[in-house]
């Protein structure tokens, strides 16, 4: 079982401290050279042939086991960061509702269609909208009491009350009025979704805001550096068929 603040890829296991966050700082420094490296490109010129064969020689060399964790923990946390930003719902909770999804057969972006749609329902309910107002009163909910919770919890109770319904049909008919289209997907996590929650937390798999915010910068970086890494390599393929 993996220990508090680690993450499992694959078959192997990378050690993170989340408490001295130790990884990041290793990221962020890598994200600083990264930064310096990108600059000094911008000033390659009549040598940019040799430096394309280089750079090409040197993009090849990094394509390594470390690199590919670093890549995918950094597109895990910007997509964490970003998708915070468009639910309101926080990296942690994000986290562990990704992990209950995960499990469950659905998915992350299941998740974020669902809050995004339960969102719209309940400033509908707010706004006036009868119907909206009707399908969570179906639940017996309504939008006042709903618009205290943080989105996680607004989540979360919603999926109690989805499912203590009997019947499959009407059951999934009250998701998809509440959650829209990903509301199917979503009811298989909600039987144990508290449960699932703790389990994510318990695992270590909770990313913090901080370090999504950093694997995020890190991310762009990467992003960068390989576009400059191919730029280069374009060059150097047009100056040979010159």
């Amino acid at each position: 079982m993996a220990q508090a603040g680690s993450i499992r890829a694959g078959a192997a296991y990378v050690e993170l401290s989340v408490k001295d966050s130790k990884l990041i700082k290793g990221l962020q420094g890598a994200l600083s050279r990264l930064k310096s490296f990108g600059a000094s490109l911008q000033n390659i010129g009549a040598g940019i042939r040799n430096a394309g064969l280089k750079m090409t020689a040197l993009g090849a060399g990094l394509v390594t086991p470390l690199l590919a964790s670093a890549k995918g923990f950094a597109e895990m946390g910007d997509q964490l960061d970003k998708m915070s930003q468009r639910t309101g719902a926080s990296v942690e909770a994000l986290s562990e509702l990704g992990h209950a999804a995960t499990l469950s057969g659905a998915s992350l972006e299941d998740v974020e269609t669902g809050i995004r749609h339960m969102q719209r329902s309940i400033a509908n309910a707010i706004g006036g909208s009868k119907e909206a107002a009707e399908a969570l009163a179906a639940l017996g909910l309504t939008a006042e009491q709903l618009q205290t919770l943080s989105p996680d919890q607004q989540f979360e109770i919603i999926g109690q009350r989805l499912n203590a319904i009997q019947d499959p049909a009407q059951r999934a008919a009250a998701a998809m009025e509440v959650f829209g289209r990903s509301g199917t997907n979503l009811m298989p996590m909600m039987g144990d979704l508290a449960a699932l929650r703790a389990e994510a937390r318990r695992l270590g798999l909770v990313m913090s805001t901080e370090d999504a915010k950093a694997a995020a910068t890190l991310n762009d970086a990467m992003d960068r550096m390989w576009a400059t890494i191919r730029r280069l390599a374009e060059v150097e393929k047009l100056s040979k068929s010159a």
